[in-house]
């Protein structure tokens, strides 16, 4: 009995693998081969965009980097002058006069760095501004720098798009009062008055100095150094407190602000019976006591030495032995351009560092043909360390030559209102001016 259909050969199994070996294969061919295009084609049509888009992409990348705002060192070369923000109405660091001429600390240190960026100290346009304008314009735009005694604090550092420089004046609130003409030689310690108080800086070196000679061990070191501490903390609390006796039942007059607040502070722990007036400005404040309405007045020790030599006679007017506050005056500027950051910063550095060279405006010129190393790279000579800050090699001698290391800069603008140098002495004079080393 047979199992094979009757309609099928006699070998079926053969006879039909090779119909299907020559029929499917066939329109499998022609639909993978048809696929096969289709797909070919449209990998094409899908990859032509991609390298387009790839370029569309790049373009705004190309033209964001060409249109990106230029920084501050290059406007500043680009327009030929420093627009420096300051004070202009105070003596010793920023004052126009009658004749529209500039002279202060804060005006030479603007000066100094149009002489390095631009090769010419005179290419500066100097812009007062109100105390409650300045960072507003830094932050504009509208200056490039901001001179203007401005206190460099933590709410400040932390300021968006706000930085400081290295402090170019280290500063204090103190009080003047007024001691009348018939002890005006009492005035003359003034100037003393400020030298006693900046002279506990280098005099713990004399006391520590003989420590070790007799004693090498560090404990009695350090103990010694904790208990003049104390002592002279002690001691200039005391001090303060005795200097606000001698103001008992008298009327002090003060800015609204910090100064005010620290004023307030400073008369309660002495416990003194002292009356405030608070006024809205510094003008203000200085016309209420030249007229004679507050025995005293009290700001920073800067701006007290700048108003009494204006005043008829100054020396009826003492600014007593003690400081209310820590004011370290440093320039300012925006925060995001870092570049125009260092080259500010160094040429703060480089006026320090000049005056512990013992190089200044009056004798830079025999520094020349220097075979000092150090001497000839910081002046240019050997190594153009200017390059590195965008400026030209000879960045440092141009600040020499047109406006002088720090001591040239005091002695024109400050030793003349008889505030002694203090704490703005170098480092190497037990002063705080310490600049980083140019190499």
């Amino acid at each position: 009995m047979s199992f094979i259909p009757k309609d099928l050969p006699i070998h079926p199994t053969k006879s039909y693998s090779v119909k299907i070996s020559k029929k499917i294969p066939l329109r499998q061919w022609c639909f993978f081969a048809s696929l096969t295009i289709a797909l070919l084609s449209g990998c094409q049509d899908k990859s032509t965009p991609s390298p387009t888009a790839a370029t569309t992409t790049a373009k705004p990348t190309t033209v964001a980097i060409a249109k990106e705002p230029e920084g501050i060192l290059e406007r500043v070369k680009s327009r030929g002058k420093l627009i420096c923000g300051v004070n202009g109405k105070l003596l010793g660091f920023s004052y126009v006069d009658e004749k529209g001429g500039w002279s202060g600390l804060d005006v030479d240190y603007c000066k100094a760095i149009a002489a390095a960026v631009l090769g010419d100290a005179k290419a500066v346009d100097f812009k007062p501004l109100l105390t409650k304008d300045r960072f507003t314009s830094l932050q504009s735009g509208e200056v490039d720098l901001l001179m203007r005694n401005t206190t460099r604090t933590l709410t400040r550092d932390v300021t968006p798009n706000i930085s400081f420089a290295p402090t170019t004046f280290f500063d204090g609130q103190g009080v003047m009062v007024r001691i009348g003409a018939k002890t005006s030689p009492s005035a003359s310690p003034s100037p003393s008055s400020a030298t006693s108080t900046a002279s506990p800086v280098p005099s713990p070196s004399p006391t520590k100095s003989p420590e070790p000679e007799k004693t090498s061990k560090p404990e009695s070191k350090d103990s010694s150094k904790d208990v003049n501490s104390d002592k002279s903390a002690a001691k200039s609390s005391e001090e303060s407190t005795l200097s606000f006796k001698e103001l008992t039942g008298k009327k002090i007059c003060v800015e609204t602000g910090i100064s005010a607040t620290t004023l307030e502070a400073a008369i309660k722990e002495a416990n003194a019976e002292i009356e405030i007036t608070v006024l809205p400005d510094l003008d203000s404040v200085l016309n209420t006591y030249s007229k004679g309405d507050c025995e005293a007045l009290s700001s920073e020790k800067s701006q007290l030495a700048a108003w009494r030599s204006k005043l008829p006679r100054p020396a009826d007017h003492k600014i007593l032995d003690i400081s209310l506050s820590k004011e370290p005056l440093s320039p300012a500027l925006i925060g995001n351009d870092k570049r125009w950051r260092d080259v500010v910063t160094w040429v703060v550095y480089a006026t320090f560092y000049a005056e512990e060279l013992g190089i200044g405006m009056d004798n830079y010129t025999i520094f020349k043909d220097t075979k000092n190393p150090e001497v000839s790279r910081f002046l240019g000579t050997s190594d153009s360390l200017g390059i590195e800050l965008g400026l030209a090699p000879d960045w440092t001698t141009q600040i020499l030559k047109q406006v002088g290391n720090y001591s040239d800069i005091y002695s024109r603008n400050l030793t003349p209102l008889d505030i002694p140098r203090g704490l703005n002495r170098t480092w190497k004079q037990g002063g705080l001016l310490y600049s980083m080393p140019f190499r």
